[in-house]
């Protein structure tokens, strides 16, 4: 068994490499069959001693942004330096190849490594664009293209990661934590480990993810589920009541009996029942408080203990059913979308029948959410109006849209957002009231509880009663530290999500997000291809119908060009053999492929792109820790103009030109080429 295959299986997926941990599965073999036909065909054919170029790049930007971080450079560096097949490989690689395959081959493929490989790339965390290549690979045309399936898969993730988690922070703000919780929901275990390092990288601040915590020391984070909450059903069941003082020795209290003492003073000032409070939640988080007492940190959501009585009448339609029919029939906007789906069975007001709902304005809302006028039952106009009414207003299908049809959608939508909203309080009161007493019993120990974290409901409206139940026991109580309590919320939470909160004033610290993170579920894929544009010294390109897919060939130097104010103008190409850009100097730009479009930019700062990375068997350049390559993102980040980053319309990263410009000399190279290349039709 080969080394490689050793330490795979002594240290389990990720092999312990020091810095930042080279994924186990990242081998020769992690790459479509294709690649190893293809180099067996160019070992036949003698082209071993062949030298290439490729470039690997992406076309467009993703989640509709201006803006890509390119990430995985790291893990492609250390594919490169562990690159080998063991024996076990090659035997199965024989047994897998067509019959006839040449002995010889798999004895060159035993012998292959990536010694004469050169790697140019722009630095991890940095901001890319589309056309423009993030690595470029030079060396032997076979083993540069058994490459490739495993950079495009190392970096494709990576780099939409970063760039979602990136997006994820603009929308936060600076001064709100983000936390990745997006373990259970991702791709597979190697999709969680590299969700947890890639969304670190592009600005989150920690995550759940214990094992990724270990590997690439991220902080890691977390509270309790439900469960734990719903694991208790009574105080009696407490196996463990008290905790010692923090700063006194010798001195220990009654966690639970301060506490039930404390909820007591809190339901007059929090007006809140103690009829409202749950004992096996109290109970749970006096357990978890004594476990934790420096870090307490409680989920407040779990029961509605006071729900109103339902009613006997089984004809009742819910405020739910009632909240279908407003948004369907008078298409209300915004309202809130955690109150239509947390809600269950409030009863509105208003009288029911088996019908529906009658409002005293003559109109009914059925249970299937159509609209009819029920005074037409009882008309007295004559038998034509009789007819013309049924026809119009009873028709189930009909769009009623008189004054009272607007009264009654009116009244239906503030009826139900009124009571979703003390519903919603309710079921959010006992949470935070045995909250708030168990904190201000580990007060009295020397303690200080964290914050809370919210699962469900509307977050916007329950984080502000949150903060303001804190700002109220602070003042009452005299403890100054309530007022800096942590409010985490988190529950399917996306972009939009977070946009919509803040246009909302919230009061939320910390959001936990999972499933639209790790899953990218905006756009899945990056979409990173991986071109040859050189073959000894000869350029090459690929032509195509869309011009979004004709490859910009040869080798090539990449150049940002900054103005005045230090922001980013565009991203120029030139060949290798092209005198760089220098500042002040005027630098014609053209469009790659459309003649008129060029322009003339006068740079006040030119940054080289491309570093070697790798070459001569060795990495060539000092890595930066995770740490700092997300720190990388951030100072990227920062020389786009904030047009180009916002969420929606971003403003297109160009100059009056494309998001990658050409210098004059590249541009007639790739026309001449293309016209070299391209088939003449012909006419008869």
């Amino acid at each position: 068994m080969g080394d490689r295959e050793t330490r795979c299986n002594a240290g389990g997926q990720f092999m312990d490499r020091g810095r930042m941990n080279q994924n186990g599965v990242v081998q020769p073999l992690l790459t479509d069959l294709y690649q190893i036909t293809m180099a067996y065909a160019y070992w036949k054919s003698g082209k071993t001693d062949d030298h290439s170029v490729f470039d690997l790049f992406f076309r467009s930007n993703p989640f509709h942004g201006e803006f890509t971080i390119f990430a995985g450079l790291d893990e492609c560096l250390r594919f490169l330096e562990s690159f080998h097949y063991s024996e076990s490989d090659i035997e199965y690689l024989r047994r897998t190849l067509p019959e006839g395959t040449e002995n010889e081959f798999f004895d060159y493929l035993g012998d292959l490594t990536a010694k004469d490989v050169t790697l140019h790339a722009i630095d991890e965390g940095t901001v890319a664009f589309p056309r423009v290549p993030i690595i470029k690979v030079e060396g032997p045309l076979i083993i540069a293209q058994l490459l490739e399936t495993t950079l495009l898969t190392l970096v494709n993730y990576a780099s939409l990661m970063a760039t979602n988690a990136a997006r994820y922070r603009m929308v936060a703000g600076k001064h709100v934590n983000l936390l990745e919780f997006g373990l259970r929901r991702a791709q597979g275990p190697d999709g969680g480990l590299s969700a947890s390092k890639y969304s670190y990288t592009g600005g989150f601040d920690g995550t759940s993810n214990v094992l990724a915590g270990k590997l690439f020391n991220i902080p890691v984070k977390g509270t309790h589920a439900h469960a734990y909450i719903t694991s208790f059903s009574g105080i009696e069941e407490l196996k463990a009541r008290l905790l010692k003082h923090k700063l006194t020795a010798g001195v220990t209290g009654d966690l639970l009996e301060l506490a039930i003492k404390y909820r007591q003073k809190l339901s007059t000032v929090l007006n809140v029942s103690m009829e409202e409070s749950s004992e096996g939640e109290l109970a749970a988080m006096v357990s978890y408080a004594i476990a934790f007492p420096d870090g307490f940190m409680a989920l407040v959501d779990t029961y509605d203990v006071k729900s109103p009585a339902k009613s006997t009448n089984s004809n009742n339609i819910t405020a739910k059913t009632v909240t279908k029919a407003v948004i369907s029939k008078s298409n209300a906007k915004n309202l809130s979308d955690k109150r239509s789906t947390d809600i269950n069975e409030t009863k509105l007001p208003i009288t029911t029948t088996s019908a529906g709902i009658n409002m005293t304005n003559g109109w009914t809302v059925h249970p299937n959410g159509n609209i009819d006028n029920i005074n037409n039952a009882v008309s007295t106009s004559t038998e034509n109006d009789t007819n013309k009414n049924d026809q119009n207003m009873n028709n189930n299908n009909a769009q009623p849209h008189d004054s009272k049809y607007h009264a009654c959608m009116s009244q239906l939508s503030q009826r139900s957002l009124s009571n979703l909203c003390k519903k919603t309080e309710k079921s959010f009161r006992s949470g935070l009231l045995n909250f708030c007493a168990v904190a201000l019993a580990l007060n009295d120990l020397g303690y200080q509880a964290v914050g809370i974290r919210i699962d469900s409901g509307d977050l916007a409206y329950l984080s502000c009663l949150a903060r303001e139940t804190f700002e109220r026991v602070a003042e009452r109580f005299k403890v100054q530290w309530f007022n800096k309590l942590t409010i985490v919320a988190s529950n399917d939470i996306n972009e939009e999500t977070i946009l919509s909160l803040n246009e909302q004033g919230h009061k939320i610290d910390c959001f936990g997000i999972g499933t639209h993170l790790v899953t990218c579920q905006r756009q899945p894929a990056l979409g990173c291809v991986y071109k040859l544009v050189e073959i000894n010294g000869q350029p090459r390109i690929k032509l195509s119908q869309d011009v979004e897919k004709v490859t910009m060939p040869g080798h090539k130097n990449a150049y940002r060009l900054y103005s005045s104010d230090g922001h980013a103008l565009i991203d120029l190409l030139q060949k290798v053999s092209e005198t760089p850009p220098e500042v002040g100097q005027k630098v014609l730009c053209r469009h790659p492929f459309q003649e008129s479009k060029r322009a003339y930019v006068i740079p006040s700062r030119v940054e080289p792109l491309y570093k070697i990375y790798w070459q001569n068997g060795k990495i060539t350049q000092k890595l930066p820790t995770l740490e700092l390559v997300r720190e990388k993102v951030q100072k990227s980040l920062k020389t786009l103009r904030n047009d180009h980053k916002r969420t929606l319309n971003p403003t297109p990263y160009k100059f009056a030109i494309s998001q990658v410009s050409v210098s004059d000399n590249l541009y007639n190279f790739i026309h001449d080429l293309w016209l070299q290349n391209a088939p003449i039709g012909e006419l008869s």
